[in-house]
């Protein structure tokens, strides 16, 4: 084992473990508040559908922690491992994307919102249904790019094993560009009319919608954050020939790291989130 292979071993093992450590508390923490919700509104399904997403990726780390401290031979296991590593990020994704469609709707087109109320639940429950059947298709249909022969260890691919590209097209449109330019899009306008209503409004109402627009701000800052360094990873192990094995695979090790932080951020940002906009979704800006 070279240099750098010790020290990405020790950076997984630290990293992981926190990750995993403080994840599972602030999930279960989120999950046990949800509990407690006798009323439950589109914006709960949206949001218990990322807790599950987040637990799913929870619930499989300590492999990831395992290969950290003794490396896995490529397996049937690896392949099933990778497949729960893709679904739960995109899921994600698409999730939270459509928490931002929903959100930009609800402060945007208030009287649209108020008219769709009565169906919003079925609405929520459709809308993550067909995000989690469109996941399981687009990792059913690309499974051979994940199979044992194609990897290097348990969580690497060969760099000589490139992605069908259709698959890499699919990862990279369908999976990031788009969602990150609507999040970008939705949180930034919806960010807009909560300040601009600020001229309207004064005392603890003020108070509560620059504290919404700050959650906001941070949930699209975190988005862009965690999700845009595994993609660049992705683009990179597509492009790069054998000369740059070993910063394709230290980069794309510790930009999956990043991402899976996502899994504790989601816990925090959105369900606090969740509990002042609800209080105001039926509400004119």
């Amino acid at each position: 084992m070279n240099d750098t292979d010790a020290s990405l071993h020790l950076f997984e093992r630290v990293a992981y473990i926190s990750v995993f450590t403080v994840a599972c508390s602030f999930n279960i923490t989120a999950l046990c508040m949800f509990c407690h919700i006798k009323c439950w509104t589109d914006t709960h399904i949206y949001m218990i559908n990322l807790l599950a997403a987040d637990f799913l990726a929870i619930i499989f780390l300590p492999f990831r922690i395992l290969e950290a401290f003794c490396p896995i031979n490529p397996s049937v296991l690896c392949s099933f491992l990778l497949c729960t590593q893709f679904s739960n990020m995109y899921c994600s994704i698409f999730i939270i994307t459509a928490i931002s469609i929903h959100r930009f709707i609800a402060v945007r087109f208030p009287f649209l919102t108020k008219a769709l109320a009565p169906k919003s639940r079925i609405i929520a429950t459709t809308e993550c249904i067909i995000i989690w059947v469109i996941v399981a298709v687009i990792c059913a249909c690309n499974y051979e790019d994940l199979l044992p022969e194609k990897l290097d260890k348990c969580y690497d691919r060969k760099l000589e094993e490139k992605l069908k590209t259709t698959f890499f097209l699919l990862l990279e449109i369908l999976g990031y560009l788009i969602p990150v330019v609507i999040v970008i899009f939705c949180s930034t306008q919806t960010i807009y009319i909560l300040v601009r209503s600020l001229r309207h409004v004064e005392g603890r109402d003020r108070v509560e919608r620059k504290k919404i627009a700050a959650v906001i701000t941070a949930n699209m800052f975190t988005f862009i954050v965690c999700f845009t360094p595994v993609h660049i990873g992705i683009l990179l192990q597509y492009l790069s020939d054998e000369s740059g094995e070993y910063f394709v695979h230290a980069f794309l090790d510790v930009a999956e790291w990043i991402a899976t932080t996502n899994c504790g951020l989601d816990s925090i940002g959105y369900y606090f989130l969740l509990k002042r906009v609800h209080k105001r979704e039926n509400s004119s800006y």
